[in-house]
């Protein structure tokens, strides 16, 4: 596999936007960390809330339990007890749900600050690497294989801009087929810089 081109100056290019994007994906994931992180901080009101319901709850129900015990009237004292400790109850639960939508909140925010910029990045950086990576080594396969400079020159005539073909010769498609072996070479050697191979890698 062919992670970057033979030619110094796009292999420079080349290491340097890595470097950039990895760091890059760093920042983000670390910014979007940061976010989760200051919204979960509101989720101590939840906190709170619950704690709160629940002391409220179980002192209540304890009283009641004891008025409970008292002969002939405790089942109508315990009642008033039992009424409030459900609103403590349902307090705690205000607090649970507060910290369960807190939650979603902070995990939703964290995850939209960093796949947007995750995508920008896929699409400038990742992507591009990859075709590079991809074209370049299945071209060296082929080269392996015994592909020769008329075939990459043919492919050169196609795909290569118009102004680095007639930096070649004025004609490069009559050139190409007259099979003029300088010519056959030097449109080769865009192919393969494209690919960034060598043209000294050619059989």
């Amino acid at each position: 596999m062919s992670l970057y081109s033979d030619y110094p100056a796009a292999r420079t290019r080349q290491i340097i936007a890595d470097v950039i994007g990895v760091v890059a994906v760093i920042v983000v994931i670390a910014i979007a960390t940061a976010v989760t992180a200051a919204i979960r901080t509101l989720g101590s009101f939840g906190r709170d809330l619950e704690a709160a319901g629940l002391d409220f709850q179980n002192g209540l129900s304890g009283a009641a339990d004891a008025l409970g015990d008292v002969p002939l009237i405790g089942d109508g004292i315990r009642a008033p007890f039992d009424a409030a400790a459900g609103a403590g109850a349902a307090v705690a639960e205000a607090g649970r749900g507060q910290q369960q939508f807190v939650e979603f909140v902070a995990v939703s925010a964290g995850l939209t600050v960093a796949m947007i910029p995750l995508l920008v990045l896929t699409l400038l950086w990742v992507m591009p690497r990859l075709r590079f990576v991809r074209r370049s080594s299945a071209l060296r396969r082929m080269l392996a294989g015994g592909m020769t400079a008329d075939t990459l020159a043919a492919r050169a005539v196609a795909h290569a801009p118009l102004e680095k073909l007639v930096a070649v010769h004025p004609d490069p498609a009559a050139a190409w087929r007259s099979h003029d072996p300088s010519v056959l070479r030097a449109l080769a050697a865009l192919e393969l810089r494209r690919a960034g191979i060598r043209l000294d890698a050619l059989p």
